[in-house]
């Protein structure tokens, strides 16, 4: 008993077998007529024909239309790039002789257009010989038949173009969605920086390449008092916001990402000592003049931690540079905050306490000292 499929696109049964009997053009047995796979679901695909010789033209259009395809049909190659864009065919069609050109430059034409797109061509050509071929392949086609058109041959060859077309999109869906999920994986989905995880590779990376980079630890001030005047949602809008600016003040080649909290870290390509402290105060200095939304603060501040690495004065580990950052980020802090602070490579904490600026006069607060430096990569929020 065979089954029956109301399905326009798939062949099952007697089907196949009627199928495959009309496009071999000898007696066959079943057993070689028929697959021991399923057939893949196919649609019917867009084609657009390409070709001057109107007799080739009307045998290929009546060919196609009794295989239910969707096609277009062109005399020469002069709209050929607009319509390619504009109706995405599944297969091209294309003679190799064109009255104003070469089919076999407009297939390189196309290759070149989107090379995202891939566009299935196979040519049409007058000429089988070898060498013909040969080019017609290399100048980008992915199949060649020559003249005289053989109808059984030319309905299997877009048959198999075809089926490679839809593999090939598949395949790029899949690579897309796996982009996708990387993607994921990298970005802090609040901000829509890099996460700190992400920005840890980065900086180990970027050390592994021996080449000076300036490292900014960015903290905005009196950040859980936000919280929890404004509540949680407007945290995070304030989060966004500054995200957005240091964003906007780096250049293309920096990275920014979020570190963990209200802390950021901005990596500076190429940046000395001075260099770095002059785009952390830009930073500083954008973030106090931006206009956080309402409700929320009128003013956000932040505090910089700066240095650099600089294998030629300093060898030292990852873990060792991003310490010291946290040096110049407390020392900050404990300077009044707003406000950036640079720890030059080899520099320690007993030295910037030893410097008097780090400490302008202010009142004696009661409480608790100052929490302990956290080693590594730890932070504390303040």
């Amino acid at each position: 008993m065979h089954l029956r499929h109301n399905h326009p696109d798939r062949l099952c049964g007697d089907d196949v077998v009627g199928a495959n009997a009309k496009m071999l053009p000898y007696p066959t047995s079943d057993s070689l007529r028929l697959s021991t796979s399923p057939p893949i679901a196919e649609r019917a695909g867009r084609i657009l024909v390409v070709d001057p010789d109107s007799e080739r033209r009307a045998m290929v259009r009546a060919m196609l239309e009794s295989e239910g395809y969707e096609a277009v049909y062109l005399a020469d190659g002069d709209e050929v790039l607009r319509l390619t864009s504009e109706y995405e065919p599944d297969l091209i069609l294309l003679a190799v002789e064109l009255p104003a050109g070469s089919g076999l430059e407009l297939c390189g034409e196309l290759r070149a257009s989107d090379p995202r797109r891939h566009y299935p061509v196979l040519l049409l050509g007058d000429d089988g010989e070898e060498h013909s071929v040969a080019r017609g392949l290399l100048a980008g086609a992915d199949d060649f038949m020559s003249h005289p058109i053989r109808p059984v041959e030319l309905r299997a060859r877009i048959r198999v173009q075809l089926r490679n077309k839809r593999f090939y999109d598949a395949l790029e869906r899949l690579r897309d969605e796996r982009d996708s999920l990387r993607r994921d994986a990298q970005i802090d989905p609040l901000t829509n920086v890099l996460n700190r995880r992400s920005l840890e590779q980065t900086v180990r990376q970027r050390c592994q390449l021996r080449e000076r980079f300036g490292v900014l630890f960015l903290d905005l001030d009196h950040f859980k008092q936000v919280n929890d005047r404004f509540g949680h949602d407007s945290g995070d809008r304030v989060l966004i916001a500054v995200a957005n600016v240091i964003k906007a003040g780096l250049r293309p080649g920096d990275i920014i990402g979020r570190y963990g909290g209200e802390e950021f870290v901005a990596i500076v390509a190429g940046a000395g000592p001075e260099s770095a402290r002059l785009v952390a105060e830009r930073l500083r200095q954008a973030v106090e003049e931006m206009h956080p939304s309402s409700p929320g603060p009128s003013r956000v501040t932040i505090s910089i931690g700066t240095t650099v690495f600089d294998p030629r004065q300093l060898e030292e580990t990852p873990q060792e540079l991003v310490h010291r950052a946290d040096l110049a980020l407390y020392a900050a802090k404990r300077g009044g905050r707003n406000r950036v602070v640079m720890v030059s490579p080899g520099e320690t904490l007993p030295e910037l306490e030893a410097k008097e600026s780090l400490h302008p006069p202010r009142p004696s607060l009661a409480g608790s000292p100052e929490p302990p430096i956290l080693i590594g990569w730890e932070r504390r929020s303040g």
